[in-house]
């Protein structure tokens, strides 16, 4: 596999599991309330940091899929066409 299909697939996982999130998400009765992990106190400007930080980094590996170079994975070793 290149590793633009690797990038590929990872951002396109990244992308179905967020629209699973979100129709969750939508459908829970409790959007928008705080909630905690531990002592970690976790709010919609927490959520908001952590969901644009997400969708950054999809954007991100999808353009790194088609700028990438043509490098195929052979085990732990790379070896270019």
């Amino acid at each position: 596999m290149n590793s633009k299909v690797v990038l590929r697939l990872i951002s396109l996982l990244m992308f179905v599991a967020a629209v699973v999130f979100v129709i969750i998400a939508v459908s829970c009765p409790t959007l928008g309330r705080v909630f905690y992990i531990g002592s970690f106190r976790v709010d919609g400007d927490v959520l908001h940091i952590v969901y644009n930080i997400y969708l950054i980094i999809m954007v991100l590996l999808f353009l790194l899929s088609f700028i990438g170079k043509k490098e195929k994975f052979k085990g732990d070793k790379i070896c270019k066409p």
